[in-house]
């Protein structure tokens, strides 16, 4: 009689090698600008916590009443400058931010340490080489602060 042939085959919902090695180029393809997007973001954060870690210092109660009323409105308005400037350019690049924090620190550590030192990741701020980590730029803000309450981290897909 009668002849059937079923050939089975299993690559459904398989990725051939191809397409693999396609997947794998893609993402080295995008990995520097993932990177140069991780770096950008954390420079803006970094600009965005040193702007609250200032405030925060001139508003706490150890300093607010040493600080010259001049010296506090001089300040006020480069982190009210600041924080209008981060607004209006959430998507600057890194280099740019990293030049409004040094503009802001050149404000704001002359200022500090005529009081006495207070200033906020006075440290090695600066330079801002590779910033892992933000450990020091609370420095002046009392620590007994809810951190939720600062400024918010954003995750870039």
């Amino acid at each position: 009689g009668k002849e059937n042939k079923i050939t089975i085959t299993n690559d459904k919902g398989r990725l051939s090698q191809e397409e693999i090695e396609r997947m794998v180029e893609e993402a080295e393809k995008y990995k520097a600008e993932d990177d140069a997007n991780k770096n950008r973001v954390e420079a803006k954060n970094a600009l965005e916590n040193y702007c609250y870690s200032i405030k925060s210092s001139i508003d706490s109660e150890e300093v607010k009443d040493k600080i010259p009323a001049d010296d506090k409105k001089k300040l006020e308005d480069a982190i009210e400058e600041t924080q209008k400037w981060l607004d209006s350019n959430q998507t600057a690049e890194k280099e740019e931010f990293e030049e409004k924090q040094k503009a802001l620190e050149g404000v704001a550590l002359p200022i500090l340490q005529a009081m006495g030192g207070g200033a906020p990741g006075a440290g090695g701020m600066p330079d801002m080489g590779g910033m892992p980590d933000m450990g020091g730029a609370g420095g002046g803000a009392p620590p007994s602060e809810d951190p939720a309450s600062g400024p918010t981290i954003e995750e870039i897909d």
